[in-house]
């Protein structure tokens, strides 16, 4: 899936990020698409913070970050 590029200050805890971004949009009944695009956004929002938690978004936050674009696969 495509990610928008981040200015990565801290990478630690992007991947749990990702995962959870995934899983909660599955949880939510979302599609895989959705999934994927939660997960980078949740992912790309923690490395621009430095800490493994402090930049994980809101739910109300994920519209400004996810973007709309196309997921391939």
């Amino acid at each position: 899936a495509p990610a928008r590029p981040v200015t990565v200050v801290d990478p630690v805890g992007a991947g749990d990020a990702f995962v959870a971004g995934y899983l909660s949009e599955v949880v939510a009944g979302g599609t895989v698409p959705d999934a994927l695009r939660t997960a980078n956004a949740c992912g790309g929002a923690v490395c621009g913070v430095a800490g493994d938690w402090e930049g994980l978004p809101t739910r109300a936050e994920l519209a400004d970050l996810g973007g709309s674009d196309e997921v391939l696969r």
